[in-house]
Order: structure tokens, then C-alpha cells, then sequence
């Protein structure tokens, strides 16, 4: 018999880092905002490889909450899961695309 607690952990689990990416990308791409319109690509250029990192993140816990087996090896439960995490994943590769587009250096202009 499946103890209730341990279902509620894996839930809880799952949906903290759900919530937990949205706020972090959302954060993320009004740090890049301000930063484009300060001409700070250096830092835009180091908050594209922090959410490149989160994303990898959300990717590993996106691949073991959509496994049933590998859900169960780690938590000992399966729960049942959303498109919602998938969706995040998509919006972090498009920001961090942008991100790195963005946080390129400025070339110094030659002088006449």
C-alpha cells in the first residue's frame, strides 16, 4: 500500500519547479531588457548560460516526470504530469537563443 505523503512529495516536487522556472525565466527576461537597453551585453551573455543551466535542469526533471518507471524508481510514486513543464522548456530555449543573439559584444567602431 502507497503511503499518501510520498504521492503529495512527488507532487509538491513537480510542481516547485514548475513554478519555480516561470518565475526564474520571467525574472530572467527583465534582467535581459533592462541590460539590452543599459548596453550591458556582457550580462546579458551571462544570464543566457544561467537559464542554459536551469533549462538542462528543467529538462532532466521534465524527462523523469514523463518516464512512469523512472518517476517511480526516484519518488516512489508517479504523478501525473502536464504539458505546462514542456511549454516552459520551449519559452527557456527561445530566451536563451535571444539571450545569446543579444549578449554578443559590441564591435568598437573603427575610427575615421
Amino acid at each position: 500500500m502507497q503511503k499518501e505523503g510520498v504521492h503529495m512529495i512527488a507532487s509538491l516536487i513537480y510542481w516547485v519547479v514548475v513554478v519555480g522556472l516561470i518565475v526564474w525565466g520571467v525574472w530572467m527576461a527583465i534582467l535581459s531588457a533592462y541590460w539590452a537597453s543599459q548596453k550591458q551585453n556582457g550580462n546579458i551573455f551571462f544570464i543566457a548560460i544561467m537559464n542554459t543551466l536551469g533549462a538542462l535542469a528543467g529538462l532532466l526533471v521534465w524527462w523523469v516526470f514523463n518516464n512512469q518507471d523512472w518517476q517511480y524508481y526516484w519518488l516512489s510514486s508517479t504523478v501525473k504530469t502536464t504539458n505546462l513543464l514542456g511549454i516552459v522548456l520551449i519559452c527557456y530555449v527561445v530566451l536563451i537563443v535571444i539571450e545569446f543573439i543579444q549578449g554578443r559584444g559590441i564591435k568598437p567602431e573603427t575610427a575615421k
